[in-house]
């Protein structure tokens, strides 16, 4: 089926209706310690970050997405000094996947960018800026790599796992806007293979480790399947219901890379239909997520030091990103207001 055809379908309907999903997950809690101050500071950096001019629309959208305030759902247990270097980290993740995502970047230069990032990442700020030639796009990666030497104070990431999964998420990211150049329409499984990355989860499992310093990797715990399944899970989870989120911003962009369009497109069917087919899914996961679980603790898997440390985290991640997701003015426009059974319906 072609972009067209979808959009053809999708506009008979106009409305669609995202039912509720995470009943399974434990409850989701705000770090106590997040408070205005750390909000102002993030705010603050995001609004420098993009040069925004206080009280103008674009300031006001950056503001009320609270993009901070997922640092303290998905680790509440964060001491005050980490929330901030993650809340300012998680702030560029969304701002730079913006800027990436927009048709004003040639594929040269996404190709230049994420490669100057990379190098960030690596704490080569001086050899990064050899290939980006944009000022502005300079000045932000300094901005990061101010942002990535205090974070990584606050992190143990001796096996580099954070950073080489954030460079997956960087290359991957090359991949999809190819895609989406080409108006590809992927299968759903080779769209969730690439969304599995796209996503950005592997890095912020990475950080549970890393914030708590549970030290997996020395442990040998991450290659047992049972933790890669669970990771596989919470990624799914993540990624599916923020796609059934995103969709109508995306879609208000021409954006098709997401599951709702994709299913729409593998199974023919209408707009309500395929929000459905991927509520389901997230429901699915889950159920998987608890039976995995369970099979942690009944095999004794669960008695190595740091596991359910991980496990709960990946648990709180998948909760903690719903509750926000439905907070967020990032995927719902200015004055917002989140409906208390996180389900709503909207107009295409």
């Amino acid at each position: 089926m072609a972009v067209s055809s979808i959009v053809s379908i999708f506009a008979a309907e106009k409305r669609y209706s995202i039912p509720p999903v995470c009943k399974l997950l434990a409850s989701p809690v705000l770090n106590p310690l997040y408070d205005a101050k750390a909000e102002s500071q993030i705010n603050a950096w995001c609004a420098e970050f993009l040069k925004l001019q206080p009280g103008s629309e674009k300031a006001v959208f950056v503001q009320e997405s609270r993009l901070g305030l997922l640092a303290a759902y998905v680790y509440p247990t964060i001491p005050y000094e980490k929330i901030v270097p993650v809340g300012k980290f998680f702030a560029w993740y969304f701002l730079a996947d913006d800027i990436l995502d927009s048709p004003e970047i040639s594929s040269s230069d996404m190709r230049n960018v994420t490669t100057a990032y990379k190098m960030v990442l690596k704490g080569k700020f001086d050899e990064a800026t050899l290939p980006v030639k944009n000022p502005e796009l300079l000045r932000q990666m300094k901005m990061l790599s101010e942002v990535l030497e205090e974070l990584f104070l606050h992190i143990v990431d001796e096996s580099g796992r954070f950073v080489d999964a954030l460079t997956k998420v960087l290359d991957m990211f090359e991949i999809e806007s190819s895609w989406l150049r080409k108006q590809i329409i992927p299968n759903l499984d080779t769209y969730l293979w690439l969304r599995e990355i796209t996503s950005g989860v592997a890095p912020c499992f990475a950080l549970i480790d890393g914030l708590l310093q549970l030290r997996l990797e020395e442990r040998g715990v991450l290659d047992h399947p049972l933790i890669r399944k669970v990771e596989e899970i919470g990624t799914h989870h993540i990624a599916l219901h923020n796609d059934m989120i995103s969709f109508r911003k995306e879609w208000a962009k021409g954006y098709y890379l997401n599951a709702v369009p994709i299913l729409a497109s593998n199974c023919k069917c209408g707009l309500n239909e395929a929000i459905g087919k991927v509520a389901s899914m997230v429901e699915d996961v889950e159920k998987d997520f608890a039976q995995t679980k369970h099979e942690i603790v009944s095999s004794g898997l669960a008695m190595k030091q740091g596991v359910m440390d991980y496990v709960n985290g990946i648990e709180v991640w998948m909760a903690g990103n719903v509750e926000w997701a439905w907070t967020s003015a990032r995927y719902h426009g200015i004055g917002w207001i989140p409906p208390p059974e996180k389900s709503a319906t909207f107009q295409l």
